[in-house]
């Protein structure tokens, strides 16, 4: 009942999705392809399946005006019309939702589910900007079990080979004893230009049991890559900005 209680209070904030499937990516419109995606870069009314946290995180269809990336640019295979960017701007855009993973208590706080996480994150040519996928596992109480949060980071210039497009980052799990819901947050970094060129696509989660066969993470497009990541994350209140990371601008981003 306590993490009931729990769960309905957030659902006032963020979208709720109920119940890990093994086997199954627990993202809801992790592909981005549910609603339309801008043609220009702009925000979006809104983005079925998420909550904006902070910016103009936005939807953005491949090809659009300005330098977007192309549906032939480094992207996954199947990528549909659209992906996720972090919008216009000079600050943080991010979004999230929750997971109720309460249907597999058991399994979890015997330590025997694991999980595979992926995505393709990318950016714009030169500019270092790039994107993050970030899941906190949450208990009954709302309490974050994994401060630091459990992190992709996607490739700066530099990692794509100052390319725009999007590539393939995937890293293994396992679910701590004890989680009751889990967030998932994605976040697109500023570093350079006039708009929040962090891009994402595809994004993963896919939980399974000892006894299951693996989860298997989307096969990767053009470049693959391995990233574990533990970038400090501030473990406050689930609303507040998480490590807003924004320097000095440096011209428009085309």
């Amino acid at each position: 009942m306590k993490a009931l209680l729990c769960l309905l209070g957030l659902a006032a904030l963020t979208p709720i999705h109920g119940g890990i499937i093994l086997g199954t990516n627990a993202i809801v419109n992790g592909d981005a392809e549910s609603g339309v995606g801008s043609t220009d870069g702009s925000v979006v009314a809104s983005i079925p399946g998420w909550s904006t946290l902070n910016g103009n995180f936005t939807v953005v269809q491949y090809g659009a005006a300005g330098g977007f990336p192309l549906s032939t640019d480094p992207g996954p295979a199947d990528r549909g019309s659209n992906f996720f960017a972090g919008g216009p701007g000079t600050g943080l855009g991010s979004g999230d939702q929750f997971l109720d993973a309460s249907n597999l208590a058991a399994q979890i706080d015997a330590g025997s589910v694991s999980f595979v996480l992926s995505a393709y994150l990318g950016g714009y040519l030169t500019q270092d900007d790039y994107a993050q996928l970030v899941v906190y596992f949450r208990d009954g109480s709302d309490t974050i079990l994994n401060p630091a949060g459990f992190v992709l980071n996607g490739p700066n210039a530099a990692g794509r080979g100052d390319a725009t497009g999007l590539f393939f980052v995937s890293a293994n799990g396992a679910v701590p004893a004890g989680t009751r819901a889990i967030e998932f947050v994605l976040n697109a970094r500023i570093v350079t230009g006039e708009y929040v060129d962090g891009y994402a696509d595809d994004l993963s989660f896919v939980a399974n049991t000892a006894s299951a066969a693996p989860g298997a993470a989307p096969e990767p497009g053009t470049i693959g890559m391995i990233v574990i990541g533990g970038l400090a994350v501030a473990a406050g209140r689930r609303r507040a900005l998480r490590e807003i990371w924004v320097r000095p601008r440096a011209g428009n981003r085309n």
